[in-house]
Parts: C-alpha cells; sequence; structure tokens
C-alpha cells in the first residue's frame, strides 16, 4: 500500500532552515573555530607583552652599566657621559688596602680636595696616578653620593732590599717584589725593613728605567722569588738567619744556575733553582743534626747536586 506523504513534508524549506547547521558535528566545528582564534589571539598578546618586557630589562641594564661606570673606576675606562646627579663637597674618604699603606698616607698623597665636589672628582685620573705608585698593584676608586669617596687598593710585598748608588754619589735603598719590582716603599715599620735580606746581582741585570728615575724589572726575580716565598712562609727559623741573597743565570736548565744565600750560621748555601721544597727538608735536617748545632760556623753547604749534599764545616 503507498502511504501519501503528508504536506507538511512537501513543503519548500525556508532560508531559515537552510542556515541551521545540518548535524551536530557542525555545531562543533563553529565552536572550535570560535575556541581556537581567541586562544591565538591570546598567544600574540602573550609574545608582544614578552617582547616588550625583554626590551624594558635590557633598557634596565643599560642605563645601570652606564651609572656605574660613571660612578666608579676599576680595572677599566671609565665612561664619557657623567650621569651623576647633584652632589656635595667630598667630606668622607674611605680608604682601604691590603698592605700596610694607611688612610693616613693616602690624605697626605693626595693633597687638598679644596671643597671639590664629588662629582667634580676624576675617577679615572686619581686611579691612574695611585697605580704610578710602584707599590701599588691594583687601584679601586668609587663615588659614594653624596659626599663619600672611596679607594680600594692592593699592594706589592718586599722579598729584599737591593743598595745602588745613586747620581749624588750616595746610596739609595729600593725594594724588590717577588715580580723584580724596584720600588722605595712607604709605610713598611723598621723591623720589616731589617729582616729582609739584601740582594747582591751584577750589574748588566740593573736596567735603568725611562720613567721617573727607576729600574726595569729584574727578569730573573720569579724564578728566585718562590724559594724565598717558601723558606720565609714554612721553615721561618731558617730564614730569619738569612742576610744575602744572590743568583747565576737562574734557569734550571743550565747546569752551572745557582742560587747562593749567605746567613748568619752558614757562609754560602748553593740552591739550584728547582724543587725548593726537597733542598729546604734536607737543609733543615742537615742544619739540625748534632756536629752541625755544634758549630759556631759553618763554610758552605751545597744543595744544587740533586740528593747529595756537600758541606764544609
Amino acid at each position: 500500500m503507498i502511504h501519501p506523504v503528508p504536506p507538511s513534508f512537501m513543503r519548500k524549506r525556508k532560508k531559515d532552515d537552510l542556515d541551521m547547521p545540518s548535524s551536530w558535528r557542525n555545531l562543533k566545528k563553529s565552536s572550535v573555530r570560535k575556541s581556537t582564534g581567541g586562544i591565538a589571539t591570546r598567544r600574540r598578546l602573550g609574545q608582544v607583552g614578552r617582547i616588550f618586557l625583554v626590551l624594558g630589562a635590557c633598557a634596565l641594564v643599560f642605563f645601570t652599566v652606564e651609572y656605574a661606570s660613571t660612578n666608579s673606576v676599576a680595572h677599566g675606562p671609565l665612561a664619557q657621559n657623567d650621569f651623576t646627579g647633584p652632589s656635595m663637597p667630598v667630606d668622607r674618604i674611605i680608604f682601604k688596602s691590603d698592605g700596610v699603606l694607611s688612610q693616613k698616607w693616602f690624605l697626605s698623597w693626595l693633597g687638598p680636595l679644596r671643597n671639590l665636589s664629588l662629582a667634580e672628582v676624576d675617577l679615572k685620573k686619581l686611579q691612574e696616578q695611585l697605580l704610578e705608585e710602584k707599590q701599588i698593584t691594583e687601584a679601586s676608586v668609587k663615588r659614594k653620593f653624596p659626599s663619600t669617596l672611596e679607594i680600594s687598593i692592593q699592594e706589592r710585598e718586599p722579598l729584599l732590599v737591593l743598595r745602588l748608588r745613586d747620581k749624588k754619589d750616595s746610596y739609595k735603598d729600593w725594594l724588590i717584589s717577588a715580580d723584580g719590582s724596584f720600588y722605595e716603599g712607604a709605610g713598611y715599620s723598621s723591623p720589616v725593613l731589617q729582616s729582609l735580606p739584601s740582594l747582591k746581582v751584577a750589574s748588566s741585570l740593573i736596567l735603568k728605567s725611562s720613567d721617573n728615575g727607576s729600574y726595569e724589572n729584574l727578569k730573573d726575580m720569579p724564578i728566585v722569588s718562590p724559594l724565598l716565598e717558601l723558606a720565609r712562609s714554612e721553615y721561618p727559623e731558617i730564614y730569619r738567619d738569612w742576610t744575602v741573597v744572590s743568583y747565576t743565570r737562574p734557569n734550571e736548565k743550565d747546569p752551572g744556575a745557582c742560587i747562593t744565600v749567605k746567613s748568619k750560621r752558614v757562609g754560602s748555601i748553593r740552591f739550584h733553582p728547582s724543587d725548593y721544597a726537597s733542598q729546604l727538608r734536607r737543609l733543615r735536617y742537615l742544619l739540625d743534626e748534632p756536629k752541625f748545632l755544634q758549630a759556631s760556623h759553618i763554610r758552605s753547604i751545597d744543595l744544587s747536586h740533586g740528593r747529595s749534599v756537600f758541606a764544609n764545616i
């Protein structure tokens, strides 16, 4: 039997009916597209925000470095621009040193500031002038607003004293540091200076410097100085007796190389410029032997031949 189709199913579809989604799948796709567009927008906004954040951080770092370089000088060139702002006359100076130089020395060296404001102090020039002092190896100069100048230095330490004749036919004592530098020295007590051994070297090794009437560094001192530093720190009872140090071609590959020390007990102690620790151990053992303890004076001890030791009482 054929059933007639109801008229409602036969009517023409309206425009509204055509616009409606045909299934639940279409509804889901439309919803997903709308949601995905919102996420993409938020992502783009987040990326833009991060870019501005990075740019802001870079700007902050730049201005911080620029300000710091303007208000302190430690180991680099001073910035040309000075964004220091208002300041007062310098009324406080903080001076720090790892050596013997004191704030009293610095104030005498610096001289009067004559109401100079903190911003007017030339940090780079002050640092350069400090480093011209051979006793000083490192110098840091900083401003602390509104009115404080802070100075921090590191100093050389003397190992030997070298007496040289000057132009006026008189003698002048120079302090010699571990790197072979000559300097006059300030702030050392008399007991410290008197405890330093004298250096005796050939005049051909002493070269005049072109600046300030000083001398070129002794190029062999970095080889000799470890012996002195080790003896002073590990064998002070032996080092205290050392009065004169001399050396000849202190190169460990040279068979004739030697460092000679004269002490109050021993006329000559000969070292080879290598393995100072072993040679000092043998020297202490020898000096503690009863025969050497009883001797009022020992002519010579030669430690420069490896394990063999030659002594003459």
